[in-house]
Formats: C-alpha cells, structure tokens, sequence
C-alpha cells in the first residue's frame, strides 16, 4: 500500500459494491481428489488425451480434481507415454533386482552409518555409566577417585 489513504477508499468502495472480492475461476473449483487406482488413472487418461486433453471436462465426469488430472498426464507425458508412471509407490521400495550399482551403494552406506552410529552410542553409554558409578563411589568415600 502506497498510504492509509488507498486502504480507506478501498474500503469505501468494497462497502459501495464497487469492489468485488474474488471468485474463483471454474479451474480453480474447491472439487477435493479422491483416491484411484491405477486402472482408473490409465482410463481416465486414455479419455483424456481423447478429448484434447480438457482438463475441466474430467473434472466433470470422473469426479476428481483438477489438480489429480493435471498432475497424472504431466506424469505421463514425461515418462514418455508409460503408463506404469501412473503407479502409486509411495512408500514401496524399489525391488532389489532393479538396482542399480549406486542404488547398492546408497544402501550399503547407510547400512554402515547406522552401524557406527550405534557404535558411538554404546561407546557414549558406558563412558556416562562409568562416570555415574564415580560419582557414587566419590559420594561414598568422600574422596574424589584418581584418574589412571
């Protein structure tokens, strides 16, 4: 805002009607997704592409939204016209016969960072447990251990 002056008349005239709040476009309709398999996702698409790729008009008859649409052919068009990149893997690894040397890789160094990780902790663990069993036995005695 450029001064208080431009907010008051925005207000006077959003009071007179002359203002208009927004409305959505139809594209941009409140119409919430639904889940799909992936039969339905490949029909859909199949119709899709037959209908010149109108967006709004399988919103309409599939009952799904827009943004579902959109976002399944762009898949699709990227994947160069396969339909198995219209699969839903969210959270399915990928089967360890299609890895790859880096896929292998990855996961081996993960395997080992968890496996020094846990190392650390142990080692973490018993120099604490070490110095609680000082302090007890220096509250005990009275007398402060010596440090070989």
């Amino acid at each position: 805002l450029r001064s208080q002056r431009q907010l008051e008349q925005w207000i006077i005239r959003y009071n007179e009607s002359n203002l208009k709040a927004y409305t959505p476009r139809k594209r941009d309709s409140k119409m919430s997704g639904r889940k799909t398999d992936f039969e339905e996702r490949l029909t859909i698409i199949e119709e899709l592409i037959k209908h010149d790729v109108n967006y709004n008009w399988a919103v309409e008859k599939y009952h799904i939204s827009y943004q579902q649409v959109y976002g399944w052919y762009q898949k699709y068009r990227k994947s160069g016209n396969d339909p198995e990149s219209l699969r839903d893997r969210r959270g399915k690894a990928k089967p360890e016969e299609k890895w790859t040397e880096v896929d292998r890789l990855k996961a081996e160094n993960r395997l080992l960072r968890a496996q020094l990780e846990k190392q650390e902790m142990e080692i973490a663990f018993a120099k604490k447990l070490t110095e609680i069993r000082n302090r007890e036995v220096e509250k005990d005695s009275g007398t402060k251990p010596s440090k070989n």
